[in-house]
Formats: C-alpha cells, sequence, structure tokens
C-alpha cells in the first residue's frame, strides 16, 4: 500500500528543514501537499499515477517521464527540472516537478536521510556541508538503485543511470555509482530548495537536490562527465525509473 498521505506531511515539509534555518519564514506546505494530493489518482489495482509519474504500491517502482537534454558535457546533475538553474550541466530533464517527484518517493515508502552521502569522503577534507547526517527510521530506506529506459526501434533497452556518467580522471563509471541516497530536498527561507533550482538528482553534492550520488569524489565539481556512446541522441523520450537499492 501507499503510505497514507496525510502522514506525510512532517516528512516532507519538516525532516528537510535544517536546524539553523528553523526560524526561516516557512512556506504555506499545507497547501502544497493539499495540491499534489489532488493529483494522484488510482490506474488499477496498486498502481497511481502523480502528474506523469508512476508509481507501483507493491514493489515500490517509480517511472518519471524525462528526455535526453544533453549527451556531451560536464556534469554535476544526472537530472534537472526543464527550468532548472542547472540544465547547462545535466543529462537528462524533466516537465515533473521537483516537489511531486519528492512526495512520490515518500508515497513508495522511500525515506529521506543524508546518511551515505558523505561515506567515502576523506575525514580530513572539508565537509560540503556542515549539518549531522540523518538516518531513516529503517535502515537502507533512503538508499535507491536508478535506471534509464527507452525505445531504440522495435528494441527496448534499460541500463543503469551510471551507465550516462564517467570520472574524467579515469575515464570510466565508477563502481560505486550505482547507489543514490534520497536525501530529500532542504526548506530554507526561499521554501521547497528543489522547486526554486530545478534541481532532481545530483552528482556533484547538493543538499538542494532530492537525490544526491554516494559515489567517491563526489565533493567535486569538476570529477564527472557524461558518457556520450552510452547516451541516446539529444530529446530521445526516456523513463527514469528507482526502485529499492540491492
Amino acid at each position: 500500500m501507499l503510505r497514507p498521505l496525510t502522514a506525510l506531511f512532517a516528512l516532507l515539509f519538516c525532516a528537510s528543514m535544517p536546524a539553523q534555518d528553523a526560524a526561516a519564514p516557512k512556506p504555506d506546505a499545507k497547501a502544497q501537499l493539499d495540491a499534489a494530493q489532488k493529483l494522484v489518482k488510482q490506474l488499477s489495482p496498486g498502481i497511481y499515477d502523480l502528474n506523469g509519474i508512476q508509481i507501483n504500491a507493491a514493489t515500490r517502482e517509480l517511472r518519471i517521464p524525462c528526455s535526453i537534454l544533453h549527451q556531451k558535457l560536464p556534469i554535476e546533475y544526472a537530472l534537472c527540472h526543464e527550468t532548472g538553474e542547472k540544465v547547462h550541466e545535466t543529462i537528462l530533464e524533466t516537465k515533473v516537478k521537483p516537489i511531486q517527484i519528492q512526495l512520490a518517493l515518500l508515497l513508495a515508502n522511500y525515506q529521506p536521510a543524508t546518511l551515505g552521502i558523505l561515506e567515502k569522503i576523506d575525514p580530513k577534507a572539508e565537509r560540503p556541508y556542515k549539518a549531522k547526517d540523518t538516518e531513516p527510521k529503517t535502515p537502507g530506506a533512503n538508499r535507491l538503485g536508478i535506471h534509464v529506459e527507452w525505445k531504440d526501434g522495435d528494441k527496448t533497452k534499460n541500463v543503469p543511470l551510471s551507465d550516462f556518467i564517467q570520472d574524467i580522471d579515469k575515464r570510466k563509471t565508477p563502481d560505486d555509482l550505482d547507489t543514490w541516497i534520497f536525501n530529500g530536498s532542504i526548506i530554507d527561507e526561499s521554501g521547497f530548495a528543489a522547486e526554486e533550482t530545478g534541481s532532481i538528482i545530483s552528482t556533484y553534492v547538493d543538499r538542494a537536490a532530492i537525490i544526491n550520488s554516494a559515489a567517491k569524489g563526489n565533493h567535486r565539481d569538476d570529477l564527472w562527465i557524461s558518457m556520450p556512446a552510452n547516451i541516446p541522441a539529444e530529446e530521445t523520450k526516456v523513463t527514469l525509473i528507482i526502485t529499492p537499492a540491492k
């Protein structure tokens, strides 16, 4: 079953607020949640739609419509909203609003927490953010597997999102890029940060993004580039598929 929408208020709008921002003006979270709730429709038993996101309640699989924006470029993001600030540094874009993606993750019983994002950073290195890492109530509930699916003629291709990304130093996809962290975007004085920035899946540590890479070197903004040979043509319609990490 999907998690009841009424139980998501604290997770969606309070758990993502850093302690230092507790006194900042808050957005009208109730109105945002109510608006998103009205978009959830049941398509068939156990299958729901949230503005184009398909949610499978039994498997917890999310399917998000996207398209290829860039094949060849240095990147900081794997997915941004089409109007996002970083569309010049992303492979994929989507018309789906970031807040709806975060809500869909919560409905499918994923739990936002930052634990895992910095687990491979050198202890002597400066942390990209100062806040203490948070843990999901259920161990591993913030860890995701992400694939990309598209039609290639009569064939359907399905590959890990990591196949689209390479390390500029080694010119290959790191083995540890298969697991992603659902940290949940922060809420600051401007509101739900991902809605403001359009940042959804980040390869370079960004607490405003909804999902972050857990790979070694994720604190570097100059490490990641796309893998053009593995990416379909620009403007190709693809489906981003999120499942629990294995």
